[in-house]
């Protein structure tokens, strides 16, 4: 059975780009346009991975990532983020939040699906 990630973007180019790549390399992609849909796709789908935009309307990346970590049954699923903010400064702030990895828009798939393969493995 596949391993399913959460995408979270509120710009639907962003899951034009990445729900390809991701169903190429064998994951199931389940898709978030912003904060409150993420919160509730994530406790009922309770996917391997998350992967989040920072800037989104109503809940912001960093955010929402506190409050998936603050619900004990998504507590120990990984988060990275997909932002164009890449300053030492967001990345920090990114991984105080609970991620684990930080890559910058437009992201390289190879890079992506080789973070993704290096967290939750194949």
């Amino acid at each position: 059975m596949p391993k399913k990630i959460l995408l979270v973007d509120d710009d639907p180019g962003a899951h034009m780009v990445i729900v390809p790549i991701l169903s190429k390399s064998g994951y199931l992609t389940v898709s978030a346009k912003h904060g409150e849909q993420a919160i509730f796709l994530a406790l009922n789908e309770r996917p391997a991975l998350i992967i989040l935009d920072v800037i989104m309307p109503g809940i912001k990346g960093r955010e929402l990532c506190k409050k998936i970590k603050a619900y004990d049954v998504l507590k120990d699923t990984p988060v990275i983020f997909l932002t164009a903010k890449n300053s030492e400064d967001d990345v920090k702030a990114e991984l105080e939040a609970g991620a684990v990895a930080h890559l910058t828009k437009p992201v390289n798939p190879d890079e992506l699906i080789k973070t993704i393969d290096g967290i939750i493995g194949k």
